[in-house]
């Protein structure tokens, strides 16, 4: 859960349990020790950076071929329709973000559109297949972020995903436990390239990390709002081609200092917003995180 504010502005204690609130209306548990300033909050996404959801190998086999079936549409056109209409909700302002980015209405809005009725249930299908094999743990997530633990940092989940399609994902994976705090758009009633959706997190720290697959939302919108970037170079399951193309004329910078890469990266046109490091495994990102650290200390003493 986001801290809470004691009367004098620090974070107030709260009972032993887990690290991160049941936002369903349950008492909160968790959360900050009043005499902790957090040093570090690393802001982790999900999908494409941890794991691979359900959503690709589950959810969208059955509801574009429900739709494909009813409507007589080709199942790529089905897909790009989809995938259209999910960013472009995203920069209409006069829908509210949850439903913005709730898949289940996306594909029930694009099925009345066709004028038939669409039985399957996102909800439903991405938790009955919430685990493996239609849910994976990439690169060695779980134990990347038991090496990042430490009592000067938190660590925050960050998805775009709301938390009804996110939630049994994280607990059948066994990655809940991991995390300070969950967010999800409707936590806080924002999406990753707004401050608010971070709540009192930046507050909270003297370091903010971000860490995430997607340029948009893991390093243009980081930058923005003054946090550190890292951006994790995705593989093929979450990438698509234009990406893998991208990915596919850098390899040559692995061996290269993860600082350095950002630099010589060959970037899209519309790509001007540079990252603080690149890279292309989570097994980078504990000395990066601890040389951000360090970074920030030695400004801070030379003040």
């Amino acid at each position: 859960m986001a801290p809470s504010k004691a009367n004098d502005g620090r974070p107030q204690t709260r009972a032993k349990g887990p690290l991160w609130a049941d936002r369903s209306g349950s008492a909160a548990v968790g959360g900050l020790p009043s005499a902790v300033k957090w040093q570090t909050v690393i802001f982790i996404d999900l999908d494409g950076t941890l794991i691979r959801g359900p959503f690709e190998p589950a959810v969208f086999p059955v509801v574009f071929g429900e739709l494909a079936r009813k409507t007589g549409r080709d199942i790529r056109e089905i897909r790009r329709r989809a995938i259209h209409d999910y960013l472009d909700r995203q920069k209409n302002s006069n829908l509210p973000v949850v439903q913005a980015v709730d898949w289940d209405d996306i594909f029930k809005t694009m099925a009345a559109g066709w004028g038939v009725d669409l039985e399957a249930n996102a909800v439903e299908i991405a938790n009955a297949h919430a685990g493996p094999p239609d849910a994976v743990i990439l690169d060695h997530a779980d134990q990347v972020l038991k090496q990042l633990a430490a009592p000067h940092r938190a660590l925050v989940l960050a998805t775009k995903g709301l938390s009804k399609y996110q939630r049994p994902v994280l607990d059948a994976l066994g990655l809940t436990p991991l995390f300070a705090d969950i967010l999800t758009p409707d936590v806080n009633h924002a999406l990753k390239n707004d401050v608010a959706f971070f709540g009192q997190w930046p507050q909270a720290a003297k370091v903010c990390i971000s860490v995430g697959d997607h340029y948009d939302d893991d390093v243009v919108a980081p930058k923005r709002l003054g946090f550190a970037a890292i951006w994790k170079i995705g593989t093929p399951d979450e990438e698509t081609v234009e990406h893998l193309v991208q990915a596919k004329s850098n390899a040559g910078l692995r061996q290269l200092d993860p600082f350095e890469r950002p630099a010589r990266w060959e970037y899209a046109p519309d790509q001007t917003v540079r990252p603080d490091a690149i890279i292309f495994s989570l097994r980078e990102l504990p000395e990066i995180v601890k040389r951000l650290e360090d970074q920030s200390s030695s400004r801070s003493g030379s003040r």
